[in-house]
């Protein structure tokens, strides 16, 4: 089963007009659309029941947008890209919000209206993307310029749900910070998971050849898995589960490496929910010893649960099981964050669903290219768990969704024996494994615990998904006990965005078996949806031999790894930098790596020290740059070569301008009271910026008689007396002198105030 979302929310278009009450101008707004279709529609078959009470908590997440969508998905693209130099170079998320966030202004001004108008702020996401808020419906009524009213569903049109709060009209905030916002969620209620049969976990492992390396001791360990959880569970469940089906357990016992992160108050640890159940124990019934994340975030809260596994960026691997129906905004901004997770190197992958090729309304993720879509097979085994025969599932989600998202496209990444190329939308499903079947020994469904008691009959990719993801952590941790898998800068040993990977393998044989029978349904251009040779909507690529892909991904030869760091260093103009190269050897290297840069801007230069490295170490690169050196942002490529031997990775160099030397004026007292005739007298003060040395001369205007300066030049920095005078004559008022100080082309002024009585 896969579990399907309605997600009501917003996003920001158009432009904003000044709202006007009784004629007086208030501060202009800009109104968040795409709501009112959707919850008009919900509240057109509910009855109002009445206002929302004004002091519930609502846990809202705010979006913002990326400051160049083109640069991160070109970056997320390079790291994925077995064939790029940048490959798995991943990077931290506050690097993601450096290098491509909002400035850290533009994000504090976001929080500062939240907390202005009362809100907790609970998160700002290190890459700039989401914060995270807890306010009253009052608050939240206030700050978004809306009413917050309960309804009660007059249709079964939300089975479960009949009751739910909505918004009932457009949300509206400042133009001020209306450009820093792209979405707002957790303002409603209607939201809410809609329920989409025995293999044990040996017959799994089995049939998807996982055996060798859990029966070699690799079982999860120092591998970190997550999913993302929208409804209850009770991890008094998991021990029942290990003792079932005999999993080893962690020192602390059955349970004991589980984390539950918490998120917007959560979907309920000890509540019975089928869905969290069965995705915990699908993931630890592969890899029992692994470190497991459960980001449990209450029934509808997406934004804020990927916010907090980009944040934490803890996880190798996350599995979710959930089909979405969101607005374009919303699905933008969850977009945004997976892009963050790609960068970040964290593999996401989610069910393609459980409605064959009906993939709307709940299409998302299906249509992300950043996130692994996990198909349906129905496989025959014997007892042991060895293949009989395996097909496509004729429920599993597959073909294309017909949403406009812009991000909707053909994936360069996605070619290959089959993959059409005349379909312009993201295609599903990548991959496919067990979803279905009957409950006999020849092969069947799986079962999982619930409320205490084993549990079958339930299908679906729910099961598929995390399967799939508790599998991948135990194959990454039998490839880096083998020497592949390289840390990056960040020490992380990941894959990222695997789906680049599997592609470009074009289903060798080895790896990919290959489905060829069996039909889900009918695609959006009318053609009947059927399994066949090469990759197909039913099960994408096929299923895996994970065993054998690992062979694939661990090399014999003696080779290297180079990485740099840090990702981004900034100097300005005739200064210099330094980045640290870093070899690793693997299977035995012990050759000398030679080091070179390419990629320097104009007038710069680079340097290794030492200039070669033998076998695995370290090197500093040092960068100088000339007065001459143009300013921006440079990508630089080190590359170490050991005879046929050559690796790279790239590291940002940013060139700015060299602020030219210059100085300050100021003046004091700021004002002066005096009775004719007199004198009154201030300092003129004179600052050095940048090593400022020249000559300033002063003058003034607006005096009621004659000034005098002493000294009238100050050289550098430094003081001087300014003597205004008046006469009997002079009329009685305030003056406003103006002060200049001029060197050479260079000239800047102060005011001071002069009353006469």
């Amino acid at each position: 089963m896969r579990f399907t979302r309605f997600l009501l929310l917003a996003g920001i278009v158009g432009f904003a007009l000044p709202l006007t009450s009784l004629g007086q101008a208030q501060t202009p707004k800009q109104q968040l659309s795409e709501i009112p279709t959707n919850v008009l529609n919900v509240i057109d078959r509910s009855a109002d029941v009445g206002p929302k009470n004004p002091s519930t908590i609502l846990h809202v997440s705010v979006s913002l947008p990326y400051q160049d969508d083109g640069a991160i998905q070109a970056f997320a693209n390079s790291v994925s890209d077995p064939k790029s130099p940048n490959y798995r170079h991943f990077i931290t998320p506050e690097e993601v919000g450096q290098r491509f966030g909002l400035p850290s202004g533009s994000v504090q001004k976001v929080a500062d209206y939240l907390t202005q108008n009362g809100f907790k702020i609970n998160l700002i996401a290190k890459n700039h993307l989401s914060i995270l808020a807890d306010c009253t419906v009052k608050q939240a009524e206030q700050a978004f310029s809306t009413t917050i009213r309960e309804y009660r569903a007059l249709l079964n049109n939300e089975p479960g749900n009949p009751n739910f709060f909505a918004f009932s009209k457009r949300l509206s905030i400042p133009m001020s910070i209306a450009p820093f916002v792209s979405n707002i969620t957790g303002l409603e209620s209607f939201t809410k998971p809609q329920l989409r049969s025995t293999l044990t976990p040996t017959q799994t492992r089995v049939l998807y050849n996982l055996s060798p390396m859990y029966n070699g001791g690799s079982q999860g360990q120092g591998r970190t898995i997550a999913i993302s959880n929208f409804d209850g569970y009770r991890l008094s469940n998991v021990p029942l589960y290990y003792s079932q089906y005999g999993l080893p357990t962690p020192s602390g016992g059955a349970g004991s490496n589980i984390t539950v992160v918490t998120v917007s108050g959560g979907a309920g640890s000890g509540t019975p929910g089928a869905e969290g159940d069965l995705d915990i124990q699908m993931v630890l019934g592969m890899a029992p010893l692994c470190n497991f994340r459960i980001y449990d975030g209450g029934g509808s809260d997406l934004i804020g649960v990927l916010t907090a596994e980009v944040n934490d960026n803890a996880s190798d691997v996350i599995s979710e099981s959930y089909g979405w129906n969101i607005s374009a905004s919303t699905a933008t901004a969850a977009h945004n964050l997976h892009l963050s997770m790609t960068a970040q190197g964290i593999t996401y992958m989610a069910a393609s669903g459980d409605s064959g090729t009906t993939l709307e309304p709940y299409s998302y993720p299906d249509y992300d290219p950043e996130v692994l879509m996990v198909g349906g097979s129905s496989a025959s085994v014997n007892t042991s768990g060895t293949r009989i025969s395996e097909v496509g599932w004729n429920s599993g989600g597959g073909g294309w969704s017909t949403n406009t998202a812009s991000f909707n496209v053909l994936p360069s990444w996605q070619h290959g024996t089959g993959v059409p190329t005349t379909i312009n939308h993201r295609l599903v499903p990548d991959v496919a494994l067990h979803a279905s079947g009957t409950q006999t020994s020849s092969g069947g469904a799986y079962s999982f615990y619930f409320n205490g008691s084993i549990q079958s009959g339930y299908i679906g990719t729910s099961f598929a998904s995390p399967v799939y993801a508790g599998s991948l952590g135990v194959s990454e941790q039998s490839i880096i006990a083998q020497g592949g898998l390289p840390a990056n800068g960040a020490g992380k040993r990941r894959f990222g965005r695997i789906q680049d990977l599997f592609y470009s393998q074009n289903m060798r044989s080895d790896v990919w078996l290959d489905i060829t029978s069996g039909q889900n349904g009918k695609l959006p251009n009318g053609a009947t949806s059927v399994a066949g040779a090469g990759w197909d909507y039913v099960t994408g690529l096929g299923v895996i031999n994970f065993n054998t892909f690992v062979t694939t991904q661990v090399s014999t030869s003696p080779d290297f790894s180079i990485t740099a760091s840090p990702a981004s260093q900034s100097v300005v103009q005739g200064s210099g930098t330094s980045y640290t190269t870093t070899t690793t050897a693997l299977n035995g290297f012990a050759g000398s790596v030679g080091l070179t840069v390419a990629g320097l801007p104009t007038g710069a230069t680079g340097s290794f020290s030492p200039t070669s490295i033998t076998g695995g170490g370290s090197s500093a690169l040092s960068v100088t740059t000339a007065t001459s050196t143009p300013t921006g942002t440079y990508t630089l490529t080190v590359t170490g070569t050991s005879g046929t031997l050559t690796h790279s990775t790239t590291v940002t160099l940013v060139v700015n301008s060299v602020t030219p030397p210059g100085f300050t004026i100021s003046a004091s007292p700021s004002s002066r009271t005096v009775t004719r005739p007199s004198s009154a007298t201030y300092t003129i003060s004179i600052g050095s910026v940048n090593g400022f040395s020249g000559a300033v001369t002063l003058s003034a205007t607006g005096q009621p008689n004659g000034v005098t300066f002493s000294p009238a030049t100050v050289t550098g920095s430094g003081t001087s007396t300014m003597t205004l005078t008046s006469k009997r004559r002079n009329s009685a008022g305030t003056y406003t002198i103006t002060v200049k100080g001029t060197s050479g082309s260079t000239s800047h002024t102060t005011t001071v105030t002069l009353v006469l009585h």
